[in-house]
């Protein structure tokens, strides 16, 4: 298997806020959890995909609580993500349907330090 990622991943189950832009604006944001964080993009394991396939363009907002900051380098990425990959897992053990979805960050990617920068 070849490795196509930009960045190293950090394991890390944290808050990840998806919204679409519908023909009425933007839609109500979904929630999930993340399994991995990098700069460059984030992997999430869901029951309810929604409408999501590869190509499709969603903005994505991933928050690190304080409890974690020491595993990632920072509170907050947020920006316009591509869909690289939709692809269906092994049921849970209830016997339901799981789907993983890998987001690639695009280059207008906002990420936010702990503590501010000083001059």
């Amino acid at each position: 298997m070849i490795e196509r990622r930009r960045g190293r991943r950090v394991s890390l189950q944290v808050p990840l806020q998806l919204r679409r832009s519908g023909p009425q604006g933007p839609e109500s944001p979904q929630e999930h959890f993340t399994k991995n964080v990098s700069l460059a993009g984030v992997y999430f394991e869901t029951e309810h995909p929604g409408s999501l396939k590869e190509n499709d363009l969603v903005f994505a907002s991933v928050t690190v609580p304080e409890t974690q900051r020491r595993q990632f380098p920072f509170t907050r990425v947020a920006g316009r993500t591509r869909v690289v990959r939709v692809s269906e897992l092994p049921a849970s053990s209830e016997g339901r349907k799981r789907i993983g979805v890998a987001l690639e960050f695009g280059e207008h990617t906002t990420a936010l330090t702990a503590t501010p920068s000083r001059g």
